[in-house]
């Protein structure tokens, strides 16, 4: 009966030979690869400032007169609405405006395509990876059945006490190892290298590499947009995070690999990029109610 330490063996060995944690393949590796980045940078559209224009702050809310401010519209607004303003003068106003608010409703599109582009391919490597550890768990219960089996042969057909008492200490090593593997799975893992991301820019409260539109940006991190007024939507989201991804307590390494640089990414870690990327996607087009509420107020005008 020697086939049954034979099998043991390649079981065991197999086990070894699975041990590395990190997966490469091509759809890995083109999975992580960052294609959803656009290749044309955004341009800063500068807030206008100096000293509020009382009439149309007078004509707007609040809430809209600040948008207005970031998109570049209060004064386009004054010379819409000037009593003496020709009518040449109020249609060229107004098509600037269209322009300015038909190019902000672009990036916040543009934004949320980036977010839900990032959203799709970490659920694919999600489930990737989480098929490929499914497979794994199959094949050792498998092998843990196949072990139990061996030994309970070898006790109906070798006679040889010596014989059977070292394939029932081998086998049940093996199992035991088996059942350790099935009982705490290690699971494989990703290997993400991070250059561009969002997530990054939230977390940091850091927009310098203008990774989001500048105007988007400032808009962003109003605290007057929020829903509470205490917290800005950027400041929402980071404490969101922080509580639901990292249960009130994130170290440094945990810092690094979803906003620093990348690193191995387990199939928990690759849905909490996912989710992360869905809420900021959400956060980012709720601005368009925002917008909705200064256009009705400037078609009122």
């Amino acid at each position: 009966m020697k086939w049954i330490g034979y099998l043991m063996t390649v079981i065991t060995a197999g086990m070894l030979l699975s041990c590395s944690p990190v997966i490469h393949t091509s759809k890995t590796t083109a999975l992580s690869n960052n294609y959803c980045a656009p290749n044309i940078p955004y341009l800063d559209e500068k807030v206008e400032t100096g000293t509020p224009d009382t009439v149309v702050s007078s004509s707007l809310s609040e809430h809209d007169y600040i948008l207005a401010t970031h998109i570049g519209l209060v004064s386009l607004i004054s010379q819409f609405s000037r009593v003496d303003a020709t009518p040449l003068e109020r249609l060229e106003a107004k098509q600037k405006m269209t322009d300015k608010i038909l190019l902000f409703q672009t990036e916040i599109n543009a934004v949320a395509a980036e977010l839900d582009c990032n959203g799709e391919r970490f659920d694919q490597l999600g489930k990737f990876l989480g098929d490929r550890n499914d497979k794994i768990n199959n094949r050792l219960t498998v092998a843990s059945i196949a072990i139990g089996a061996a030994i309970t042969l070898s006790t109906a057909f070798i006679k040889n006490n010596d014989a059977n008492t070292a394939i029932s200490i081998g086998g049940g090593i093996t199992g035991a190892g088996l059942g350790f593997l099935l009982l705490k799975p290690r699971g494989k893992k990703i290997a993400l290298e991070i250059n561009r991301s969002l997530l990054k820019n939230v977390w940091w409260e850091n927009n310098d590499n203008t990774a989001f539109p500048p105007a988007l940006w400032r808009v962003m991190n109003e605290k007057s947009f929020s829903n509470d007024g205490e917290l800005s939507l950027i400041q929402t989201l980071r404490k969101r995070w922080l509580i639901f991804v990292f249960n009130n307590q994130v170290n440094v390494s945990d810092e690094q690999l979803y906003f620093g640089s990348g690193g191995n990414f387990s199939e928990e870690g690759i849905q909490h990029l996912s989710d992360m990327n869905n809420e900021l996607q959400a956060s980012v087009r709720t601005v368009q109610q925002d917008l909705r509420s200064l256009l009705a107020a400037i078609n009122r005008l």
